[in-house]
């Protein structure tokens, strides 16, 4: 497998390293350690002679120090470690250089990839999320010390699917169980919508969708428990309905996720621009670590 770990030397980018090299991968694995230098551009037209040599030195020097703190991280792993720096703006940087190195998997913190304001941070996640190429793994926590539990929504779509086999690909530690989700939307809350009592004929074919809908969730499920379960020793399916970013949220904290996977188009039956939204949603509110992966190239 071949890794690109994104690293602004936060503390959420190394506990990002942590997670990685806590994973049981083969010796086999590669990793490419990136950090992306945001210059800083100066407003006025001239500084004092050499003030700005002496910018661009400290900014230099503290790259060294993020790429050899992250490379001490990985150093017991046996793994394939190169590191580099570059400049331009985080999140086109990291895409493109897991577009060009063919990488199976973007591992980076919670906070994003800028050392500059605060509320930027949580963009570069996103455009991360919403441009790469492969899976990527925004660590937010540290798991929990006994098992794994992983939450993988699902809906049946095509980025389920390759959700379902990315996860299947990425070698996870040995105990981890699989919490399978499927939400379907809730005839109820389409009634409460409505505000007002609606006659028999239009109840009938609403509660005979609520049924067809619940059982293709339970098909779903059982087509996704069967994938997983060649890889996992324990997968529980369940079906929740109701708005599909809540519920993925609460089964979350239900269940104790250390790890919530989506493709990256959510759960939701309704429209393309909608279903993008879950997934970035779940990204941003999420307490877990998210695996977010994308629909592989035609």
């Amino acid at each position: 497998m071949h890794i690109l770990y994104a690293t602004d030397g936060s503390d959420g980018a190394r506990l990002a390293g942590e997670t990685l090299a806590a994973l049981p991968l083969g010796a086999d694995t590669r990793v490419e350690v990136l950090h992306v230098v945001t210059r800083y551009v100066p407003a006025a037209p001239a500084l004092p002679h050499g003030m700005l040599d002496a910018l661009r030195a400290d900014e230099d020097a503290r790259a060294t120090t993020i790429l050899d703190g992250a490379r001490a991280l990985l150093e017991d792993t046996g793994w394939a470690v190169t590191a580099r720096a570059v400049d331009g703006h985080p999140a086109q940087c990291i895409t493109e250089a897991a577009a060009q190195g063919g990488h199976d998997l973007i591992v980076t913190g919670a906070l994003g990839l800028s050392g500059w304001l605060r509320l930027v941070l949580g963009s570069n996640s996103l455009a991360v999320v919403r441009h790469a190429p492969c899976p990527v793994w925004v660590v937010k926590r540290r798991p929990k010390a006994t098992r794994l539990d992983v939450l993988m929504a699902t809906d049946g779509s095509d980025h389920a699917r390759a959700a379902v086999r990315a996860l299947c690909r990425i070698p996870l530690p040995p105990d981890a169980v699989v919490h399978l989700l499927h939400v379907i939307p809730s005839v109820n809350e389409q009634l409460r919508l409505t505000g007002s009592p609606l006659d028999p004929p239009v109840l009938e074919p609403l509660f005979e969708l609520g049924q067809y809908l619940r059982q293709r969730g339970e098909h779903i499920l059982k087509e996704d428990a069967d994938a997983l379960s060649g890889t996992f020793a324990e997968v529980r399916p369940f079906l929740e309905e109701g708005d599909a970013r809540r519920r993925i949220l609460d089964a979350a904290k239900e269940v104790e996720a250390d790890l919530i996977v989506m493709g990256s188009h959510g759960m939701s039956g309704v429209k393309e621009f909608l279903l993008g939204s879950v997934s970035h949603k779940v990204l941003k509110h999420a307490r877990a670590s998210v695996l977010v992966v994308p629909l592989p190239a035609p």
